[in-house]
């Protein structure tokens, strides 16, 4: 069964928060520290984060407002460019752009009615299919935000590992 609105705000609120909390007084060092090539610092994937959570919201407006093909794929440039930036940043300015957008995520959810959520469209990637709107809720804020949580905590036990006695 899906979640209702407040549910999912609360989630979103919830895994924000583990996010800030794991990221909070990490050495700056550390941050920016990257496992491999392959793989993102702390700091690409809190900048990520701060963009995803704008991207999606604006996108499931978008869908309510006016059913039609949603999503898009890894090479999306500003999905890029928030991710190239990242050590350019301020880990504190990232942290209050976070912030910002999950106010505006959490008023956003404020406007959308329980029914808007079982509005249907498809997907750009044609792997999804036709999604409702629960569905991009689910998969592409809840689910992920907990992903970047996971991939957070092992890029900081790496760290950890490798950094031992040196």
């Amino acid at each position: 069964m899906s979640r209702t609105i407040e549910e999912y705000k609360s989630e979103i609120e919830l895994g924000i928060n583990e996010i800030i909390s794991l990221a909070e007084n990490t050495p700056k060092d550390q941050l920016a520290w990257k496992p491999s090539n392959d793989e993102w610092s702390v700091m690409e994937v809190l900048s990520h984060v701060e963009e995803i959570i704008y991207y999606w919201v604006t996108e499931l407006q978008r869908v309510i407002a006016v059913p039609g093909p949603w999503g898009r794929g890894m090479d999306a440039p500003a999905r890029l460019e928030a991710v190239r930036q990242a050590h350019s940043r301020q880990y504190q300015d990232v942290k209050a752009g976070i912030l910002d957008a999950t106010a505006h995520a959490l008023s956003a959810f404020d406007e959308i009615r329980e029914e808007n959520l079982a509005i249907e469209a498809p997907h750009r990637n044609p792997k999804f299919g036709s999604k409702n709107m629960h569905f991009l809720v689910e998969h592409f804020l809840v689910e992920h935000l907990q992903k970047h949580i996971t991939q957070i905590k092992r890029v900081k036990k790496q760290y950890q590992e490798q950094h031992i006695n040196t």
